[in-house]
């Protein structure tokens, strides 16, 4: 991933994602406005939109993208997006949010081949899908979003398939795309256990060491490797986990800062009320009171965890 401008504060927003289904669906007509980008923010799951009126831009990371009327938008987990729309006009969306791997595993008892490809950005991924020339990706994501809305009989298993479908042709087109920009797929695949290990290891210490014997690669090697591919390096990302987690424990518990820090993974206040501001432009304290006053009406951005 690669490293924000500082100019931007960046905010965590979570979703709850149902626990007896993998995804939800925002079908109401969301509108993006014209303002200013002053932040960027993340989500705990696979975000997937579709641009139903409208023109303007999407900042993703390091990228910069333009969209249309029906262009897909498909950004990873813990990846720093926004969109905004030409000046004097808004745009209106309609979402998907999916838990990749828990819909694998509960719908197809494992996980699709490349099925990592869905899990982290990186410069050659397309945020951006062109719905006019990628027609079937468009109306495979209208259907499930049709299917969202409508809760017919078994509306959930249409659901699941139709989304394992239009994942199946998301990777299907990552590497056919990627490919032709960049060859180092393969190396985002040798990192990948090290990235899973982070995402489920972040509480405890974690050793640099650890990580690259994970991937089979020399400590040297696999600092540079994974510095070159997620534009940041491997204790850096864990840290920037380890904030994230500690969004959704500010905004959902009342727990203190200190034992919200060593829940995540910090020494103590000091360490993580350091990383937390550099990473999101203000205090714990001060994210909690903000993310905690934002409205449902507020939520057309997406800023903050919602449910």
């Amino acid at each position: 991933m690669h490293k924000q401008s500082s100019k931007f504060s960046l905010e965590y927003s979570r979703y709850n994602i149902p626990a007896d289904f993998p995804v939800i669906a925002f079908t109401e007509e969301w509108n993006i406005p014209d303002d200013e980008i002053t932040f960027l923010h993340c989500h705990n799951c696979l975000e997937i939109g579709l641009c139903n009126r409208g023109e303007g831009i999407a900042l993703v990371e390091g990228k910069t993208c333009g969209f249309t009327a029906g262009d897909l938008y498909i950004v990873c987990p813990n990846t720093m997006h926004i969109t905004k729309s030409c000046d004097g006009t808004d745009s209106q969306w309609e979402y998907l949010y999916i838990d990749t791997q828990r819909l694998f595993k509960e719908y197809l008892h494992g996980e699709l081949p490349n099925a990592s490809l869905l899990m982290f950005d990186s410069p050659d991924f397309p945020n951006i899908i062109s719905g006019q020339s990628y027609p079937h990706m468009r109306l495979l994501l209208q259907q499930i979003l049709r299917e969202m809305e409508g809760k017919r009989e078994n509306y959930r298993i249409s659901a699941a398939c139709l989304c394992i479908s239009f994942l199946i042709e998301l990777l299907r087109f990552l590497p056919r795309e990627s490919e032709s920009h960049f060859s180092n797929l393969r190396s985002k695949l040798v990192i990948y256990p090290a990235i899973q290990y982070i995402d489920s290891h972040y509480m405890e210490p974690v050793r640099i060491e650890e990580l690259s014997a994970r991937c089979c690669l020399s400590l040297t090697h696999f600092r540079r490797l994974f510095k070159s591919i997620m534009g940041e390096g491997p204790l850096n990302y864990l840290n920037r986990i380890r904030i994230n987690k500690s969004c959704e424990l500010l905004y959902s518990t009342e727990d203190t800062v200190l034992d919200i820090a060593l829940q995540v993974g910090f020494s103590g206040n000091t360490s993580y009320n350091r990383n937390f501001t550099q990473i999101m432009g203000t205090t714990p304290l001060q994210w909690r009171k903000k993310s905690r006053s934002v409205t449902k009406n507020d939520m057309a951005f997406s800023i903050f965890p919602c449910g």
